[in-house]
């Protein structure tokens, strides 16, 4: 039986680690925090679990829909319609359908009817390959013109990235709305929260062969002949071998771990991270009856936020739960503050947008690396580095927007290249 190590318990790591135990594959799960889950763990508050970032289901997201209903969670996946808001100078305008683009005041009518012709291009295309390399700034220029270009695309560029438009390949953001347009408007959300999936995805005892979880357990060294040292609960040192190991950790953690010639290191440098604070908190004050709302002027500290109230109304009905969000290089800023000086800028902003809000509750998660930055000539590490280490996580899914759905996908993705080339354990 062959004997596999994934480093790393979210999406990617536990969707690998499953098929290789259903492919007869002994497999250890390593995961550095307390709780499975990685970008996709819970916290508990009021005795109930939430993400600790905003989680949602989309209508595309296939392999995600397969694994629900394969756990047998899909009585439990609850849909709802929402359409998306952009705020802009103080005033809400609803942009989810072509109606929507009409009343957008910000732009004039041509600019509106040349958005509506974008539009509809953006729903039916599918394959978006001829736009790889492309100067995204100059394909948006020449579809929607510069205003909205600035307005819109540039806009939620800062919000989501911080970087230029230039600097992203048209292919990529092509594809990103294609999805969304093709998602019409619909969310999932599991009523139970997502900790349970990720605890049956990583569940102990799959048949005879199993998935061994390890919680608390840092790894400090992957040595070139394939052993795994590292510190467990207690400050424990341990070393762990393997006929295969799986990376799912950001490569930039993984560069700093790994011990390679640099023919194969070299094939997972330079792919930067972007940064992100999740505000979540409680509040009595309702500011929408949307899930999903857009900053785009003033610029605040947060460049949007969930009202996932909206989407699990079984949460609580006296109180709504906001996730704000703020993409950011993790060495400047607020990144560096401590929660409750966070806390206090958040609700400054909050405040010129909704004078009267207050919070019940709050809760600050920094998250370092939080999603790959696709610049314009981004290509996919390979999933296989040697004979006996491989690769799984969203950083190899480019184009693919970062979803929950990427990574189900790359977990599986690898895991299924390991059993073609080894067999099954």
């Amino acid at each position: 039986m062959k004997k596999a190590i994934i480093i790393g318990g979210g999406i990617s790591g536990l969707s690998c680690a499953r098929y290789l135990a259903e492919s007869g594959y002994k497999v250890i799960v390593l995961e550095k925090e307390a709780v499975l889950g990685g970008l996709a763990r819970s916290f508990s508050i009021n005795g109930r679990w939430l993400p600790i970032t905003y989680r949602h289901v989309l209508a595309p997201d296939k392999v995600t829909r397969a694994y629900i209903n394969k756990l047998g969670f899909l009585n439990q996946l609850r849909w709802i319609k929402s359409n998306q808001v952009f705020w802009y100078e103080n005033r809400s305008y609803l942009l989810s359908l072509p109606q929507h683009i009409l009343r957008f005041n910000p732009i004039d009518l041509r600019s509106k009817i040349k958005l509506l012709n974008f539009g509809f291009y953006v729903w039916l295309k599918k394959n978006w390959d001829d736009l790889k390399g492309i100067d995204c700034d100059e394909w948006l220029t020449r579809m929607v013109g510069e205003n909205t270009k600035e307005i819109l695309f540039q806009n939620l560029m800062d919000i989501k990235f911080n970087m230029p438009l230039s600097s992203i390949s048209a292919a990529w953001l092509g594809k990103r709305l294609h999805q969304s347009c093709r998602n019409i408007n619909r969310y999932g959300y599991l009523k139970p929260g997502w900790q349970g999936l990720l605890e049956k995805l990583g569940e102990r005892g799959i048949g005879e062969r199993g998935v061994r979880i390890v919680n608390n357990f840092e790894v400090t060294r992957i040595t070139s002949d394939c052993v795994i040292e590292g510190i467990g609960e207690n400050g424990i040192r341990d070393c762990l071998s393997a006929d295969i190991i799986i990376s799912t950790v950001p490569p930039p953690i993984f560069n700093e771990i790994v011990d390679l010639p640099d023919k194969h290191t070299l094939l997972v440098q330079n792919i930067s991270y972007q940064s992100v604070i999740i505000f979540v908190c409680g509040s009595r004050k309702k500011t929408s009856s949307y899930y999903w709302s857009v900053v785009l002027k003033p610029h605040l500290i947060f460049g949007g936020f969930f009202n996932i109230t909206e989407l699990a109304l079984e949460i609580n009905s006296e109180e709504y739960i906001y996730y704000f969000y703020t993409y950011i290089d993790w060495e400047k800023g607020i990144f560096q503050y401590d929660d409750e000086r966070i806390k206090d800028i958040y609700l400054a902003d909050i405040k010129k947008l909704f004078p009267d809000f207050s919070i019940t509750w709050h809760r600050v998660f920094k998250i370092k690396f939080s999603q790959p930055v696709f610049n314009r000539d981004y290509n996919n590490p390979p999933i296989e580095l040697t004979d006996k280490l491989f690769l799984a996580g969203v950083y190899r899914q480019y184009p693919r927007p970062r979803t929950m759905d990427a990574a189900f996908y790359s977990g599986l993705e690898t895991a299924k290249h390991i059993v073609d080339k080894y067999g099954k354990g």
